[in-house]
């Protein structure tokens, strides 16, 4: 009993099935459910799923590969497919195993893991057995491949992945031939999803679509490719045209594809001409205040007005996916009369009136760190992994919408924050052009290291730029950031001085430490727990120690007596990553509880209140 105990809610169902089963033959599922008797002892489990972690950082390209790839784009990126087919095989995956998934592929450059979250979610609530693979994982590795919502548990990664490895290991015909992290993650992902035997696969690109290793899959059910914007210029190519080129080479023929009218007028042609060649239907999704919600408010469990069209988005894959289950390649897509205002022989898809698996959903679907909210005693953190032009304008504006609901208006002592990072070839300034309005105290810049002492067997290890690099970058975007302050006219060091004629001269000692070192207050740290060290001033129980890397100087008294301290994170989903690897190792924000009268509870609350048990301390 004892041992019953430990299993998750799924291996307990699973076990269910294979001791009342009265078929000699044992399914995959039910063979793991059973094997969950003989797991190791913990000690073991987390030393060889560091050994696991350690060994697949390996595969990690180191900042020099990268930069042959980048100078060598068109012809070693166009080799992933080929190549992601080859170690499939070798795994022991043919292409007729992969076919057997029946799988929803999603591209895009915003909103693709949120749309995946949405789906994933609604087809949880509707009873389906769900495989969900996505990138970058936030905390740990094993966040990327998900089973009914829940990361894989350490015993089955660490199986699954000795496995493939192993296979890959023996097989090689020289030192160099074994695939890159995020190629044996995919592989990893799909091998783990036959095994597992799930219904449904929700499958997110990478980067691209056209060449991406997710690009292996043959005949998915339905695409998506949710907004497009400028990023991954180097791989991509820097037009929106080559973008969304690129993004819309997973539609396959016969597979319907559906998009968001929200996309910029010159890639909406490139995406239905790309349709036609690719001879797929392609649909614009409808408003989601179109669908039937009949008298149950419209809530989604994800805040900003750009989720209702990844919601809309999700609602139409979902239905379209449940369709064919039972009508196959023939079910139907109904359209709304007329024709797209400006493009006339696209499709707009209908609205429907939404069950209530679809509602519940929506509601209670979880995506860490993005438009996240957290508090701690005097601290908000508002969490963004916005890292695009579009993304963080939206990310401005849910901010500023949702200072004010997390604001005490009688308390005049608050303290404003901008936590920044920005990685690969994205240009900061453009990104802080858009943050430099939001009246910020002081700005912090760090690397995404989340400590200057990282094992090689850490989640959060990362290879793909040196620290050196990382420090220079934090460095450009504190330049950017107090050049753009500068020339909007904000008026940092006027503050400073009127403060300073009012206090203390304490206070005007502390203040004159901050202008030494710029009249834009701002702080550049080698490592995010350092970061968060010295901001939380020793008032977070879990943040309290020496800082590593001593600081050019010490907290302003203003943030030490701040009796509402606001920080705002973005710039990049690597270093949400490791805040949220910092102040909320277990990911317990991520619990969301739906209660409902009539029904029991799902599979959904039972996932997520055990969320914080299956995950661990890590970062992309």
């Amino acid at each position: 009993m004892v041992m019953l105990t430990r299993l998750s809610y799924c291996q307990w169902r699973w076990l269910k099935t294979a001791l009342t089963t009265t078929t000699t033959t044992t399914s995959m599922a039910q063979h793991h459910a059973l094997r969950a008797f003989s797991r190791l002892p913990h000690s073991d489990v987390e030393r060889q799923y560091e050994d696991a972690v350690r060994t697949l950082n390996s595969l990690q390209s180191n900042a020099a590969t990268l930069l042959r790839i980048r100078q060598e784009r068109n012809s070693a990126v166009s080799q992933n497919v080929p190549s992601s087919e080859r170690f499939l095989q070798r795994s022991g995956v043919s292409l007729d195993d992969l076919d057997k998934l029946s799988i929803i592929h999603v591209s895009g450059t915003k909103g693709k893991g949120s749309t995946c979250a949405f789906v994933e979610s609604i087809l949880r609530e509707h009873g389906y057995r769900t495989g969900f693979y996505s990138s970058p994982h936030l905390v740990a590795v094993r966040e990327r491949i998900r089973i009914n919502g829940q990361p894989i548990p350490k015993e089955d990664f660490t199986e699954h992945f000795w496995d493939v490895y192993d296979r890959l290991v023996a097989k090689k015909e020289n030192e160099n031939d074994m695939p890159a992290y995020f190629k044996f993650l995919t592989v990893l992902a799909f091998k783990i999803f036959l095994r597992e035997e799930v219904d449904v696969v929700v499958l997110e690109v990478g980067i691209g679509g056209e060449y991406d290793c997710t690009n292996v899959v043959r005949n998915p059910v339905v695409c998506a490719v949710t907004t497009l914007d400028i990023d991954h210029t180097s791989i991509l190519g820097n037009t929106i045209e080559s973008i969304a080129w690129h993004k819309a080479g997973i539609m396959k023929p016969g597979a319907p594809t559906f998009t968001v009218d929200q996309q910029q007028s010159s890639s909406l042609p490139v995406l239905m001409e790309r349709a036609r060649e690719k001879e797929c239907e392609l649909y614009v999704v409808p408003p989601l205040e179109s669908y039937g919600w009949g008298k149950r408010p419209l809530q989604l469990g994800l805040a900003g007005s750009v989720q209702y069209q990844n919601a809309s988005l999700a609602l139409q894959l979902s239905q379209y996916w449940i369709s064919s289950q039972t009508k196959g390649n023939h079910a139907a897509i109904k359209c709304m009369d007329g024709s797209h205002s400006v493009h006339e022989d696209l499709k707009i898809a209908a609205p429907f009136m939404l069950a209530d698996e679809e509602v519940c959903g929506l509601k209670s679907v979880v995506w860490p760190g993005r438009t996240q909210v957290m508090s701690y005693g005097h601290f908000t953190f508002f969490i963004d992994g916005a890292h695009t032009l579009a993304s963080m304008q939206a990310c401005v504006d849910w901010f500023m919408k949702a200072v004010p609901l997390h604001t005490s208006h009688d308390e005049t002592r608050t303290y404003r924050v901008l936590l920044f990072n920005s990685t690969g070839d994205r240009d900061p300034e453009s990104l802080l052009r858009f943050l430099a309005s939001c009246n910020f105290d002081l700005a912090v810049f760090t690397t995404n290291l989340v400590t200057t002492t990282m094992s090689s067997s850490s989640d959060q290890a990362n290879y793909s730029v040196s620290s050196d690099e990382m420090h220079l970058r934090s460095e450009r975007q504190r330049n950017s950031w107090i050049r753009l302050v500068r020339e909007t006219g904000k008026q940092c060091k006027t503050k400073c001085k009127m403060m300073q004629k009012t206090q203390n001269d304490v206070v005007s000692e502390r203040e004159d430490n901050l202008n030494l070192a710029t009249d834009v207050p701002s702080i550049i740290f080698p490592c995010i727990r350092d970061a968060l060290m010295w901001l939380s001033c020793e008032r977070i129980s879990n943040l309290r120690g020496e800082v590593l890397t001593p600081p050019a100087f010490p907290p302003p008294l203003r943030l030490q007596e701040a009796t509402q301290v606001q920080i705002l994170v973005t710039g990049s989903l690597h270093l949400v990553g490791g805040v949220l690897g910092v102040i909320d190792p277990g990911l317990s924000s991520a619990t969301h509880t739906r209660t409902a009268r009539t029904k029991p509870p799902s599979l959904t609350d039972l996932v997520l209140n055990n969320y914080a048990q299956y995950s661990s301390p890590g970062a992309p």
